[in-house]
């Protein structure tokens, strides 16, 4: 490709990106209508009472609990899963024989 279309083409790909994204309706809703402080504090007030039910997972409730052997386990899991990865970028690079670089 040589650089005039590769200008037509980043120019073509600005332009749908900036229309599309202005295009798009906002996600403003939480910021619309008509309510008062009285629902907005009764809808708060639910959302803390919703929050500290049990399996309230997803409202901002810590998934690590107080509870030392949750977290122990979490630990575990994260270690060995990242351990893994690990030891196998470990493992193919001592697997591999590189020939020299020949000049």
């Amino acid at each position: 490709m040589n650089k005039p279309n590769i200008w037509i083409a980043t120019a073509i790909v600005m332009v749908i990106g900036t229309t599309t994204f202005f295009g798009l309706q906002s996600a403003v809703a939480q910021y619309t209508g008509s309510s008062n402080l009285e629902e907005e504090l009764k809808l708060a007030q639910e959302k803390v009472s919703n929050a500290g039910q049990e399996g309230a997972y997803g409202s901002g409730t810590s998934m690590v609990s107080a509870d030392t052997s949750q977290t122990a386990i979490f630990i575990v899991i994260l270690v060995a899963i990242f351990g893994g990865v690990a030891a196998a970028f470990f493992a193919m690079s001592r697997s591999r024989h590189r020939e020299p670089a020949k000049y």
